[in-house]
């Protein structure tokens, strides 16, 4: 196995992504790329989250903020050069999760942190969040990329992000910031201290001697215009209107669709679930019905999945708004 470290200087969002994207495209086998990234006053969303509905825009753009959209799930976060992003990039053969989170968990408890993994997705000290994390997955080719608050400021979560009440009910939380907290207000650090442990942690945890690579900046221009298209970041379906919208334990959904004659011509499921195909494949098996509870029910009862049923159940509750 083989170790590479990469650390962008750039703080362009979009050149950032794009960079993660290319080393996810160009990794060898048995490798695993180690990349360390911020990104200056921007808000990332998730693949298949709608920026209208999860972001102020207009204050974003009033403050000239960055709007930002990843390839993978999961909700909206508000970056700035008080947050360290790191990703772990590589193949079947390399790549594991539970390791890779534990990794991190591990730096934090050798820097005096009473740091623990708490379910699949987030990292905490001392009960809160301090790091989230989001997987993407790409002809053999696996990511995995989380943020560290070192010292974030937390009162622009709340000028800039938008969070369903009926998801901080759910998490028993008044507000975003109110479940997070900066590691540098439980132990004064740096970043430059915190990235140079993460390479050293990394070394120890897979005992082998890393290589400190360039950024490659022969990389294709067109792929940063790719995370800067107009299309890629707001995702615009100008015929669809909002049917149906709800929290669940295992994330947010709204439901737009674009209904003719009482039949579903398209339609875009926005969520924060972490699983990016999830959406895509209920999109897919409800295109073409009838726009009824009873219908929808019927098609999605055939993909046998949990989530999907609790969907059900909720439209079948709830009804749609046409």
């Amino acid at each position: 196995m083989k170790l590479e470290f990469y650390t962008s200087l750039n703080h362009n969002p979009h050149y950032n992504l794009a960079l993660e994207k290319h080393l996810m495209e160009s990794c060898p086998e048995a490798t695993i790329r180690f990349y360390l990234w911020q990104n200056e006053h921007t808000v990332v969303i998730g693949k298949n989250q709608s920026a209208q509905s999860e972001v102020h825009l207009a204050k974003l753009k009033e403050d000239k903020g960055t709007l930002a959209r990843r390839t993978s799930g999961g909700g909206a976060v508000y970056h700035d050069l008080g947050n360290l992003n790191f990703s772990f990039i590589g193949d079947d053969s390399v790549f594991d999760i539970p390791r890779q989170m534990q990794m991190i968990a591990q730096a934090l408890c050798d820097l005096g942190y009473n740091a623990q993994v708490n379910g699949r997705n987030d990292i905490e000290v001392d009960g809160a969040k301090v790091s989230g994390n989001a997987f993407a997955h790409q002809a053999g080719m696996h990511l995995h990329h989380g943020t560290l608050l070192v010292n974030v400021d937390k009162a622009k979560l709340g000028l800039y992000l938008n969070v369903n009440p009926k998801k901080l009910k759910r998490k028993n939380v008044a507000s975003v910031a109110a479940r997070i907290a900066n590691l540098n207000d439980i132990k004064p650090i740096t970043i430059d201290t915190l990235k140079t442990h993460l390479f050293d942690t990394m070394e120890k945890v897979y005992e082998v001697r890393a290589q400190f690579c360039n950024i490659p900046f022969s990389f294709n221009p067109q792929l940063v215009d790719s995370f800067s298209n107009e299309t890629w970041l707001y995702n615009l379906h100008r015929n669809e209107k909002l049917v149906f919208s709800e929290c669940f334990d295992f994330g947010c959904v709204e439901w737009q669709m674009d209904v003719k004659n009482g039949i579903i011509q398209d339609n875009h499921l926005y969520t924060d679930v972490m699983d990016t195909e999830w959406s895509h494949k209920i999109e897919n098996c409800v295109l073409g019905i009838e726009a009824s509870e009873v219908e929808l029910a019927k098609a999605l009862r055939h993909l046998n999945d949990p989530q999907v049923n609790e969907l059900i159940k909720a439209l079948q509750d709830q009804g749609i708004s046409l």
